[in-house]
């Protein structure tokens, strides 16, 4: 037809394409999935260290930053018999003895907890082993003190599921004693009249929904709740449905 570019033709796509014009489509995109999950296995390798400190429990976090205070405490210590670089306490240096390994354990705990006094400094190659113990002691650390935070929020977090448990207990007895009192007047209607009058029928729809809603609801306190109902709960909740 000789156009190539058209952006209205009265006879549409289909006339368009049995005259054989060209149709021009878009190119299907190329996602760089390999680059982008190559990418996503190096952050995961690389923050998979850390999540697996993080998951640890209390005590072993706290076991193992207590032992790399040590380790390091060690190093410092070998570091100055072997090598003579070793620590300075003041102007002398730390003498490589019982009192020289107290010295080095303790600016290791100084050094883990980031506090630097500056009573106790490291000489040559142990100034960079003495930024790696910060850096690490800090994060084992930072670790420790989030679990005691998390373990106060589930603490907390459970005393509210448990508050919340009870009062929606309280709420199905007061209501299960309800609809057990409105029965009881609904049958004694029926007993001196013989026949349920309109009102009483209205009434006895209305207990049977309430009723049905607190099945619900026990059923809903029995399966669906975080918190699992002590022995005496679910006595409590037996015998009024008994007596319903």
């Amino acid at each position: 037809m000789g156009y190539t570019n058209v952006r209205h033709y009265v006879g549409g796509m289909a006339e368009w394409t049995e005259c054989g014009a060209p149709i021009e489509r878009d190119a299907p995109m190329i996602t760089p999935s390999g680059a982008r999950s190559g990418a996503r296995e190096n952050s995961t390798r690389h923050f998979s260290w850390l999540e697996i400190l993080a998951n640890w429990p209390l005590d072993r976090l706290v076991g193992f930053w207590l032992g790399m205070i040590v380790v390091f405490g060690v190093i410092y210590w070998l570091a100055g018999i072997s090598m003579g670089w070793g620590l300075q306490a003041g102007t002398a240096e730390v003498k490589p003895d019982v009192s020289g390994f107290a010295t080095a354990i303790y600016f290791s705990f100084v050094t883990a907890l980031s506090i630097g006094y500056g009573d106790v400094i490291p000489l040559g190659a142990l100034r960079i082993l003495a930024v790696v113990e910060g850096i690490a002691g800090l994060l084992v650390f930072g670790c420790v003190i989030s679990k005691l935070v998390s373990r106060r929020q589930e603490e907390l977090t459970e005393e509210i599921h448990r508050t919340t448990f009870e009062d929606r207990l309280d709420r199905v007895r007061t209501n299960l004693h309800l609809v057990f009192s409105d029965f009881g007047s609904v049958q004694q209607l029926q007993t001196e009249h013989g026949s349920l009058p309109g009102q009483a029928l209205r009434r006895l729809e209305s207990t049977v929904r309430v009723f049905g809603g607190e099945l619900q609801t026990i059923h809903d306190l029995l399966y669906r709740s975080r918190v699992e109902p002590d022995e005496e709960a679910l006595e409590s909740l037996l015998a009024n449905l008994v007596i319903c």
